[in-house]
């Protein structure tokens, strides 16, 4: 064997011997809302807020087939949570003209701080360039949102997951144990 060929050996074998770091645990962003705090899923990319009036923002990766992302923002509530509620369910035209009682499902969660309601609805998603516009700029059927009224002494607030049905579905699960996480 060639001198060259024991360094090489001796190399390869110095590589081998050097013990391998485990992978970095997946990192996610903390958020707080109401003195609680939560870390989001590390697949959740934070975004700067669109406006001034969302507390965070995040895009949640589309499923396969769909054409957008998911959107994940809070807002600070404004009015009763009733007012909240029927402002949000006007945001969706319910396919073929169903009522919305039937597309409009509404749990709760209690945290140690904060109550938790929560509407789950789809249809025809009506884009409005401001949460207080009149004007709809766009409808975007097979939608899906995820809305949260939260509501606590330190103040409440509206969460909104909103995305093509089948996106929201794959990130539903891991939405609904970010809000329980909340401690």
């Amino acid at each position: 064997m060639t001198r060259w060929a024991i360094l090489n050996l001796a190399i390869v074998a110095a590589a081998w011997a050097q013990p391998t770091k485990p992978p970095e645990p997946a990192k996610g962003t903390e958020v707080s809302l109401g003195g609680l705090k939560s870390k989001t899923p590390a697949e959740w990319l934070a975004q700067k807020p669109a406006n001034r009036l969302r507390h965070f923002q995040f895009k949640l990766p589309k499923a396969d087939g769909d054409s957008y992302d998911a959107e994940l923002f809070a807002l600070d509530m404004h009015g009763s949570p009733a007012d909240n509620i029927t402002r949000l369910t006007d945001l969706f035209i319910p396919p073929n003209n169903t009522p919305p009682e039937k597309v409009v499902t509404k749990t709760e969660i209690q945290l140690s701080k904060a109550k938790l309601t929560i509407l789950d609805m789809h249809g025809t998603y009506l884009v409005k360039t401001q949460p207080i516009d009149k004007t709809v700029k766009e409808n975007r059927p097979e939608y899906r949102m995820i809305a949260v009224l939260w509501e606590s002494k330190d103040g409440g607030y509206t969460i909104r997951l909103i995305g093509p049905r089948k996106t929201v579905e794959r990130h539903a699960a891991a939405f609904t144990a970010w809000l329980k996480n909340f401690k």
